[in-house]
Parts: structure tokens; sequence; C-alpha cells
């Protein structure tokens, strides 16, 4: 459970399937009553402006999504099929809705709000296919800020083992609504990609997050909660109709999507709905559609900062393996730990500490440290001075190996006392001796075996290359970040490009949407290029800075290295960051253009405000502060800086402010400002 419920009250009733709307209404009130008819269910928000309409119609069940009157989802068709059965996307027959409320708030481990509001109505609508005897239910949870609806086989004679061979979910949306999307793939980095903008109608396949904004303003997600034992959920357009999806689920090497024994339930499908591009940012529904933290005690979970050899290998300064170059060695970790020690950082992250790591693949060993990495040494002087250690385990993909050895890579480190490990799975997965893709049914199995095994060796969990996030932070809050996303070391490898400025204004309404992002910023000399690499960072050292507002989670890498970090004015910001926060605010944000978001942290306010590849000048109004004076440390571009040609210069500002008081931000092309504000007692 979570460490502290604040409140659980939940009333449920049953409304079979012949109840009328009129008797809904008497029981939920006008405002949010959900009806059954013979042949539909109609769920509203609690507020009443969401309205999900449920139909078996000709013997398929379809739905329908309503916002305000206006139509989000025209009416769409859901089915399964299963192999060796009729389809479940005809014969259908509606048998029975019931219907439930819940109101919860439940406090997170870690997150970007300490109290999260569970607000919403539920029905459950059954169906009974009598060719064959199958019974299939489709569970709708309808929010204020939107929805989520799956399927679930309940348990019934003669189910037994079954594969799921297609789902066949569609998604009506509005062809002419602004999309950005990546493309669907398998590949071990298809997340890792730039979000591209389009028309719907234009979109031919996609990964979710799939985030739009309709002519008319309303700002959309479509995405899934938890995904568990079951194939990620990417979406492939209709060319006869436009704006329309049907989800495509990864397959097994065999071409099938899933083997299910007995009842079933699959990932939530979900839409996050709001008017502002910032009420996507800030809703809970994803982590609100995944169960209770399933730990009886999380006193071992620290979010917190964390340093480490990692940027000076992706810029060739070092290397991963053995040599008179070779990144972590004892002395370098060392003076890593001094570093976190300064910054407040909880942990250092040492990749390239084992043997055989950052070569061929011949075994990774990940117990047996290099000769020039003593682990007890590095483990004891970490231990001196209040940092823990993050144990780097790539896999290269080879999951059985990583399997078989897992409970004793596990047992040791809890020995050792190092309780947080990065995984790594780049290039192929190799998992039941098969290569396969990433996102399969199996690899979520391996992701979800991971975290399993972890939690009972209290350990926490940063995963490169592995699942998107779908919200299992709150039930395993061990499992705290992951990538899956174009993050600080995708600068090394697209050109001397790197990730164009806008890319940071779009993510925390896509990728963010499901979870955290190891995005690892807080790379302040944006331009050191020891090996002569040609890349760079394209954005200024200031919006480094203001990324630590702008991107959650809960482990947050402060990334340059401890020369660059001394050298530039900008550190001093750095030192204590929170990593988890008690309140978030996304303030004004124009997907692909600008964002601005606000954090709080007890009593202190930590701004991010950063800009495309256009100048801008904003109006912030500080009205999310409480009454009294604050003191504002404002890091902001030079009058000089330039993204291009100079963007490492950094002004420095102290400032009195009140709620009532509004700033002027410029913020040059590729450029941002971050601001710590804290209560003067004077």
């Amino acid at each position: 459970m979570e460490r502290e419920m604040v409140s659980q009250p939940n009333r449920r009733m049953v409304l079979g399937g012949t109840v009328g709307a009129a008797l809904a209404e008497a029981v939920l009130g006008p405002a949010t009553a959900s009806a059954a008819t013979e042949d539909r269910a109609v769920v509203r928000s609690p507020n009443g402006r969401l309205r999900v309409t449920v139909r078996v119609l000709d013997g398929r069940l379809r739905y329908e999504v309503r916002r305000r009157g206006r139509v989000l989802v025209d009416s769409a068709g859901l089915g399964l099929d299963l192999a060796d059965r009729p389809s479940l996307t005809g014969g259908l027959v509606l048998e029975d809705v019931e219907h439930s409320r819940i109101d919860e708030s439940w406090r997170p481990v870690w997150g970007s709000d300490a109290v999260v509001r569970n607000r919403a109505n539920e029905c459950v609508v059954r169906t009974v296919q009598p060719e064959s005897g199958i019974r299939l239910e489709l569970v709708v949870r309808v929010f204020d800020d939107g929805l989520g609806f799956r399927y679930r086989l309940p348990a019934q004679a003669g189910l037994g083992d079954y594969t799921v061979t297609a789902e066949r979910t569609e998604f009506v949306l509005p062809p002419t609504a602004t999309s950005w999307s990546l493309a669907a793939g398998t590949d071990w980095n298809a997340d890792e990609r730039h979000y591209r903008k389009a028309a719907l109608a234009e979109v031919e396949t996609a990964q979710t997050p799939l985030t739009f904004v309709t002519r008319d303003g309303q700002h959309l997600v479509l995405h899934e909660a938890a995904l568990i034992d079951y194939p990620s959920m990417t979406l492939a357009a209709d060319s006869a109709r436009p704006g329309t999806f049907t989800s495509e689920l990864i397959s097994l090497p065999d071409g099938t999507k899933a083997k299910l024994s007995g009842e079933f339930s699959t990932p939530w499908r979900t839409l996050t709905i709001g008017d502002r591009a910032g009420d996507l940012a800030e809703s809970h529904l994803i982590e609100n559609l995944n169960e209770p933290c399933s730990f009886a005690d999380t006193s071992w979970i620290e979010p917190g900062t964390y340093v480490g050899v990692w940027w000076e290998l992706q810029r060739r300064h070092t290397t991963w393996t053995e040599g008179p170059r070779h990144g972590a060695t004892t002395d370098r970790v060392k003076q890593y730990i001094d570093l976190a020690k300064e910054t407040g950082a909880r942990n250092v992250l040492a990749e390239g500490w084992n043997t055989n790591a950052g070569g061929e693949w011949t075994g990774q060993d990940f117990l047996t440290p290099r000769a020039d990495f003593d682990l007890p040494e590095v483990l004891r002087y970490a231990r001196e001075n209040g940092v823990g250690f993050i144990a780097h385990n790539e896999t290269r993909g080879f999951v059985d190996y990583y399997e078989e050895k897992l409970d004793t890579i596990f047992a040791r480190y809890a020995e050792l006392g190092i309780h947080a490990i990065k995984t790594g799975y780049a290039t192929k997965f190799q998992l039941g001796g098969v290569n396969r893709s990433h996102f399969d049914q199996e690899a979520v199995r391996h992701y979800q075996r991971v975290i399993d095994a972890a939690a009972r060796y209290r350990i926490m969990i940063n995963a490169h290359e592995a699942i998107k996030p779908t919200g299992l932070g709150r039930t395993y809050p061990n499992m705290m970040t992951g990538e899956g996303v174009a993050g600080m070391e995708q600068h090394n490898y697209m050109g001397p490009e790197g990730n164009p400025p806008e890319q940071a204004t779009i993510l925390p309404f896509t990728r963010f949407i499901g979870g955290p992002a190891d995005y690892t910023p807080g790379v302040l000399n944006v331009t050191w290029d020891p090996a002569g690499l040609g890349t760079r960072v394209q954005t200024t050292s200031a919006t480094q800075l203001a990324l630590y507002s702008v991107f959650f989670s809960p482990l947050q890498m402060l990334a340059d290295t401890p020369e660059n970090y001394r050298a530039h004015p900008g550190y001093a910001y750095l030192k204590d960051i929170p990593a988890s926060w008690d309140e978030t605010r996304f303030l004004d944000c124009v997907i692909g253009d600008h964002t601005v978001v606000a954090r709080r942290k007890g009593d202190t306010w930590y701004l991010g405000a950063i800009t495309d590849e256009r100048d801008r000048t904003l109006r912030v109004p500080l009205r999310f502060l409480r009454p009294g004076r604050y003191e504002a440390e404002i890091y902001r571009d030079a009058a000089d800086t330039d993204w291009h040609q100079n963007p490492l210069p950094i002004e420095i500002e102290t400032r009195t402010v009140r709620a009532s008081t509004t700033l002027t931000l410029r913020l040059p092309a590729g450029g941002g400002t971050a601001i710590r504000l804290r209560p003067r007692h004077s």
C-alpha cells in the first residue's frame, strides 16, 4: 500500500441490463448519471462534461466519446480475435451492466504531486457470444480528465489456455486534428526518435502516446495504462477512413500476439483530455488506472538526483572498455562521489565498472569489477559520504543469461549495500533462445520479472531500452524511471544538429504522459567536444537548468562532469534540487513552441521556461505562490547568448517577488530560464 491513504470512500451499485435511464439518474443524479438500456450503457464523468456510450450494434461492441456535447471519438468498433475460436468482434449479446463510483486520494511514494485524487465513474459491460459460449466484458472508467477502457475475459468454463491473434480496438478520431507522434516500430530504439507534427489524417502508424489537438482546441493523448503480461500497443491507420486507427499489438516470433490462460484483463486503452496542453501534463489518469502499491514497506525507495561516469563516455573523453582511457576507475568514481556530496545527489552511477562491459558480448559479469575499479573501496567511500551506488547492468539484449543470474546478482548487491541499478538492452533482445522485439508479450514479462526480483532485494531500477511507461510506478514504485526517449545521448548520434530545441517543448505532452523519463539533463558545457565528434547539445546552458522543472524523473541525473560543473556559474542552481515534488503546475505551454512549468518542494518553487528555435518573450504571473514575499534566484541567458554561436553565458539575478508579480522572461532561440523561489522570512 501507499505510505498514507488519505481517504478511500467507494460506493458500488449494480444496474442490470434492463434497468432504464430514469432509475440510473434517480440513483446517481443527473450530473453524473450512468444509464444502461437493453443495448447500451452510458457513463459520464463526475463533473458530467465527458460521456462515453457503449453499444452492442449488429453483434459488435462499439463505443463513442463526447465532451461538452462534441464528438471526440466517433462510433468505433471493439473486440478480440482468439485462435481457433469465433472472432469476438461479432455475434455478441449484451447481458448486464454494473456501475460503480471511485473517489479516493492517495500519496505516491514519489511523484509530481504529493497527493493524487482518483475520482471516476465506472461500468462493466458484460456480453456473451451464444455461438461459442465465450463471455467478454468491457470495463469503462470515466474521469473528469479522460477515460480508460479494457477488455476482461472472466473466469468461465471451457476458456482454458487461449491465444490472442489480434486486438480490434478502433479509435475514430478527428482527421483534421494536429498530432505529435512517433512512427510505430519494433526495434530496441523505436521510442528514441524525434516526434513529428502532422494532421492525424497523414499519420500512417504511431507508437503511443499519440498526442493531438482538435480544431476547437481540445487536447488529447491516446495511450495505454497498466501494461502487464501483454504486448505493447501501436496504432495503424485505416487508409479508407482518415483519422481512424486500429490497435496493432507487437507480435511474438510466431506471429501471434499473446498467450494467456484463464481470467485476464488487458491493459487499459486511455484518452487523457483537457482544454490546455498543461492539463495533459498535470493529469494523473494513467497512474490512477494502475493498482495501488504492492509493497507493504517502501521506506527503502528513495527518489533523488544522481551523478556519474556517463556523459564523459558519451563524448568519448573516456571509454567503457579497459585501457589507458578507461572511465570507471576507482579514483574517477570517487571524484563523482565528491560531486554528489557537493550537490546533494543521492547516488553515483558507474558505467563500464564490471568485467566485459562495453565490448562485444562474451558473457557479461555483473559481479566482478575490473582490475582498476576497487568496488569495496568505492562503496566504503560512498557510504562515508552519504552516497549510494548505481550498478550498471548492460545485458546487450541477452536476457536469458541475465534472468538465470538475477537472484544471484541482486542478492550480492543487497549484501554489498547496492540498492539501485541501471539496466540496458541495447541491440538485439534474445529470450528463450529467440531474437524478438523489445516490446512483445515475453519482453514485457521479462521487464516485470526484473522489477519483482529487484523488489525482493530492495533495489530500485532505472531501465534503458525497455518498454514505454504505462503508470506502473504506482504499483511497483521501485521501477523509478526509464529511457524510451530521444534524450541527451541523442545529441551524439544525430549529426551536428542533435535534438532540435522544439523536442523538449513536445516531450512533456507526449513521452512523459506515461511516466518518468531518464532524459539525463544538466549538461552545462553544451559545446564540450573533447574527442572532436562534431556534435553538441543544441540548447543554451540556461535551458539545461530549466529542464529540471520541465522534465520529471524520481531518479534525475546531473549529467555533466565535475570539471564542467565547477567551471560554470549555473552549477549553483543544481545543488540540492529535488527529484520528487509536492505540487506541479504547467503554466504557459504551447506544444512544440514553448513550455513553462513550476514545481514545489516544501515551501520552495522551481520554475523552468524553455522555447523552440524561435526567440520568445513570455509574461509569467506568479499567482501560484502563497501570500508573502519570495526571493527569486533567476538564472537566464545573458544578453549576448546565442544558441548557435555563444550558448554558455548565464546571468544570475536575485529579486523580491510576490504572488501579484508578473515576470517577463526573454528567451532566445533554444534558450531558457530557471528560477528558484524561496520565502523571505524577514
